[in-house]
Order: structure tokens, then sequence, then C-alpha cells
């Protein structure tokens, strides 16, 4: 999780519920990069040259870290707005 972003959700008045979606939400983001890590590492070794299967497999990682920072991000989009 980002040590900037957690301060933040610490520093700001918002509801305790919203903050601790916003940290476990960044914590999901940590995770699903790890394993889209482990993805690539894992089709980089048994698949040294380019395939179809290997590309997949490396998008949809890709993609469960996109699906995670962006549920992330709309719980930051409702913090901020909470504060207007």
């Amino acid at each position: 999780m980002n040590i900037g972003a957690a301060l933040l959700a610490f520093g700001l008045p918002i509801a305790p519920g919203l903050r601790v979606l916003i940290l476990c939400l960044g914590a999901l983001v940590l995770a699903a990069e790890y394993f889209n890590t482990a993805i690539e590492r894992v089709v980089n070794h048994l698949s040294p040259g380019q395939h179809p299967l290997a590309k997949a497999a490396k998008d949809a990682g890709s993609a469960g870290v996109a699906l995670t920072a962006g549920a992330a991000g709309v719980a930051w989009v409702f913090a901020l707005w909470g504060l207007l």
C-alpha cells in the first residue's frame, strides 16, 4: 500500500468506515500487484518466446491490478467528494 495514501487517509477528516475501506482497498491493490508479478515471472519462465496464451495471462494479471486500483480510486473520489 502506498504509505502516502495511508497517511493521507488518516490525516483527512473522513468517516471511519470510508477510511477502513480505503486502507483495505490499498492493501488489495498491493496484493494484486504481487499476484501480477508472480504471473509474469512464471509466464516468462515457461514461455520465453511470444505466445498468445502467455500474452493473455499477462493481460489478465494487469487487468486485475487495474480493477482493484479503480475500486480504490472510486473510494478516494467519494472520500474527497464528502470533504467539499
